[in-house]
């Protein structure tokens, strides 16, 4: 979660060097930050029916991994504004499960009012994922620069999902109806009370 936080906002701290190395515009920059979000948020749809399925051990570990890896890797490698746009929607397919993926061993781990304890937790020490995204990576930066501070991220990205894929255990499986796939959410949807 702290590299997801991370990459919600690492972009503003790399944009003076991509306007001037790469000629991207103010535009394509908040372009490549609401591809980060809008492919976030579709993802959900998959991460929600992956995590009953396949737990989140599996889903977090290989949609974080693939995709925060390629990601970061177009990253360092890109040599315009559309390789920055197709690198955060990538990243944003990446960070999409991490979250829920917590949020589901919680809940299924640990009574209700100890739920509430573990998220806000969780929450807090992923928020340092902005503070690393702004003086720590300029530092970075200005040392190794931007386009080897971002295969350091990619790597890290990696390791962090193997570090996942062999050391988190997926909770007790429950029965669920998850098979219905997406047909569970038009049927959630045309619930008048949600």
């Amino acid at each position: 979660y702290v590299l997801s936080q991370f990459f919600r906002s690492f972009l503003a701290v790399l944009s003076p060097v991509l306007i001037s190395e790469l000629g991207a515009t103010k535009n394509d920059l908040a372009l490549a930050s609401g591809a980060f979000f809008l492919t976030f948020g579709l993802m959900q749809f998959v991460v929600g029916i992956a995590l009953d399925r396949y737990g989140p051990r599996r889903t977090a570990s290989v949609i974080f991994g693939v995709f925060a890896g390629a990601g970061s890797f177009l990253f360092a490698a890109a040599q315009g504004p559309g390789h920055l746009i197709l690198a955060l929607s990538l990243i944003g397919i990446a960070c999409s499960p991490v979250l829920m993926a917590s949020y589901f061993i919680f809940a299924r781990n640990f009574s209700l009012s100890k739920f509430a304890l573990m998220t806000s937790w969780l929450v807090a020490f992923g928020m340092t994922g902005n503070v690393i995204s702004a003086s720590p990576l300029a530092a970075a930066s200005q040392a190794f620069g931007w386009r080897w501070a971002m295969v350091a991220l990619g790597v890290a990205s990696i390791t962090v999902a193997l570090a996942t894929f062999f050391l988190v255990q997926d909770p007790k499986r429950v029965q669920s109806n998850s098979r219905a796939g997406l047909s569970g959410y038009w049927t959630l949807l045309k619930d008048k009370r949600f």
